[in-house]
């Protein structure tokens, strides 16, 4: 099916805690938020980058099968070993760490069939990241609990260059199509991620069953693993949408810097696993131009003293529009 052009922009914002998975253990990736705003349908000079960057976008598409987005990213996550109490870190622990970060993102949707996205990322990990204060702020006043001690031994201060390259299939080519409708697709996926923050190769993808299955690609996630940031409700019927989805994604890591430690002077750090595995399941409301979305994910472990595999909810709320088109 061919893209119509979609003049509106999406808004997401991204919420993931353990907090929000069965059996709560505060610990390793234990919250991340993310802020992004896609643009509309871009043409002219403003695509311009889309045909300098081919090794990006290997499928190029005449104008009118493909729709082209920038996408700007905000976020914050933080990460934490087991054991709170300990102002000296365990050092078979996870270390203490946080990055603040803020990127540009370039999206092509062909045709609904497939979709491109290639993210460079730019920020900071250590104290300047303000996660121990965020972290500790959170605990003490606003939930009232005890606040993690180790924060001191957290990884030294670092910038930060992340660059994400991910290819998506929907399967079949016209699930959902226009005007909505129930049914079924599968969107597998490959990624590549390069940088002093993560090396590392993936493949993965979802299965999912509802109607108006057009209208996205799947509710995203902070770590860019399944999913997109941006609905078009033009590919659906303008009804209610909703689905369930089962999925997952499988990496070879050759770099994690929350597990390595610092690039270029001695922080803590623990023996990673090279290969590591996530398993999510989760469902998806969709209602004119919202999109409400709940994923829960299991990840096997990722360090050798690791005690058993992690699990984590994300809750995601999409926003396809102006705010005063929202309120009409």
């Amino acid at each position: 099916m061919a893209a119509a052009r979609d003049d509106e922009w999406s808004v997401t914002g991204i919420e993931e805690d353990d907090f929000f998975a069965p059996h709560n253990k505060d610990q390793h990736y234990t919250q991340g938020l993310r802020l992004s705003a896609t643009s509309p349908d871009i043409t002219g000079a403003w695509a311009r980058p889309f045909a300098e960057l081919p090794w990006a976008f290997p499928v190029v598409r005449e104008e009118a099968d493909v729709a082209r987005r920038y996408n700007f990213a905000f976020g914050q996550n933080m990460y934490t070993p087991h054991d709170r109490s300990r102002v000296i870190p365990d050092p078979r622990d996870r270390p203490y760490a946080g990055w603040l970060y803020g990127g540009i993102g370039l999206m092509q949707d062909s045709g609904g069939a497939e979709f491109d996205e290639f993210d460079l990322k730019l920020g900071m990990i250590g104290p300047a990241s303000l996660a121990r204060e965020v972290q500790t702020e959170w605990h003490i006043n606003v939930i009232g609990t005890k606040p993690f001690l180790g924060w001191s031994a957290q990884l030294h201060n670092e910038p930060t260059l992340d660059l994400y390259y991910v290819r998506k299939w929907r399967l079949p080519r016209d699930a959902g199509g226009n005007g909505g409708g129930w049914g079924w697709d599968a969107i597998p996926q490959a990624s590549l991620r390069v940088g002093n923050v993560y090396d590392y190769a993936a493949g993965g993808g979802l299965l999912r069953f509802g109607r108006n299955l057009a209208t996205d690609y799947g509710p995203p996630h902070i770590d860019l693993n399944t999913g997109s940031d941006y609905i078009d409700p033009a590919r659906g019927d303008g009804g209610i949408g909703a689905y369930v989805f089962v999925g997952g994604e499988a990496r070879l890591v050759a770099r994690n810097i929350f597990l390595d430690g610092n690039s270029f002077r001695s922080s803590a750090h623990v023996a990673k696993y090279p290969a590591v595995a996530d398993g999510e399941l989760g469902f998806a409301v969709t209602r004119g131009h919202f999109r409400l979305a709940y994923t829960l994910v299991y990840r096997t472990p990722e360090f050798v003293h690791q005690g058993g595999a992690d699990h984590y909810g994300s809750l995601s709320l999409t926003f396809h529009c102006w705010l005063s088109h929202c309120l009409d």
